[in-house]
């Protein structure tokens, strides 16, 4: 139970850092590309989670290890990932930033439908209602943006899927290996793909212009990004997975719109009408009621976590 608190909260934590951010990447696209800033972006935090990786060897003395094999586990999530942000990045240029986190937020519904469909995994009562409030909330702050439907909107459902199946891929592999060695292997991955992108289809040599790194929000954004939303949030990911069903993680990532949403009332003068307000305390409400327990035995427990894992 401890253990599902703390991984609760972190999650938390996690998803109001990627909803806070929605606004600093959406200023930083006016600098750079999409892919160019996927690209720094990742391409940083695998810096920095190699750097993490090679302290602990000294430290320790002894090589770092998890269970052997996770390079392959690790790609087929940084693939879900790296969709998800490069539909997320490009939405983000024709949507609002509270449209955006709106939108997708709706794989709390995706999640069990896919569950459903490829592992035949019923949820429970309790996670299908709570999915539920969770869309209704959604759906009212949709209402409140006062915005026409767009092609922004039709790439941010692009990017609920793949961070659906991100979730579920995420939970499916995250008990069998290391957290750090996961999150660095996805990560790199949409690092390398993001680049590998920005050369085919973008003006990528804008980053030898020595005004973009003398600038310093652009540099700021850069650093929070990686460090902050890639970085730590994905190794938190990981090790809050080994213990969470994919739903249920689903229903907690979808208060990220209600801090997208609070962001680009301060930051981005998009307002929120009352409607609004209704749709992020459902959203809060259902994050709650997931957590909500009856007291079970040892058995039902290990049950439980070995339905949730076993994909």
């Amino acid at each position: 139970m401890k253990n599902k608190l703390f991984a609760f909260s972190s999650l938390l934590i996690v998803s109001f850092i990627w909803g806070s951010s929605l606004f600093i990447v959406k200023e930083t696209l006016n600098f750079v590309q999409p892919f160019t800033f996927n690209a720094l972006r990742f391409i940083v935090a695998a810096i920095v989670l190699f750097t993490v990786q090679t302290f602990l060897n000294r430290k320790n003395k002894i090589r770092f290890r998890g269970k052997a094999g996770f390079i392959t586990p690790g790609i087929i999530i940084g693939l879900f990932l790296f969709l998800g942000f490069v539909f997320q990045t490009f939405g983000l240029h024709y949507t609002s930033i509270s449209k955006s986190g709106f939108i997708i937020g709706i794989s709390v519904a995706i999640v069990p439908l896919l569950l459903f469909f490829k592992y035949k995994k019923k949820p429970t009562l309790r996670e299908n209602l709570c999915a539920i409030i969770a869309i209704i909330g959604l759906f009212l702050l949709t209402l409140s943006t006062n915005s026409k439907f767009n092609s922004g909107d039709i790439i941010s459902f692009f990017s609920a899927i793949a961070f659906a199946l991100h979730i579920i891929y995420s939970t499916k592999y995250s008990p069998s290996y290391s957290s750090l060695q996961l999150a660095t292997v996805q990560i790199t991955f949409v690092g390398l793909a993001s680049w590998t992108c920005a050369l085919i289809f973008e003006d990528w040599q804008v980053i030898y212009n020595q005004e973009l790194w003398t600038n310093k929000y652009f540099i700021l954004s850069i650093l929070f990004t990686a460090i902050f939303c890639t970085a730590t949030a994905y190794i938190i990911q990981m090790f809050a997975q080994r213990t969470i069903s994919a739903t249920e993680v689903g229903i907690i990532l979808a208060t990220e719109p209600v801090f997208a949403a609070i962001t680009g009332y301060y930051y981005g003068g998009e307002r929120l009408q009352k409607i609004g307000l209704i749709g992020c305390s459902l959203i809060l409400i259902s994050t709650i009621v997931t957590q909500i327990r009856k007291k079970k035995n040892k058995k039902q427990i290990y049950k439980e976590e070995k339905t949730i894992h076993k994909m």
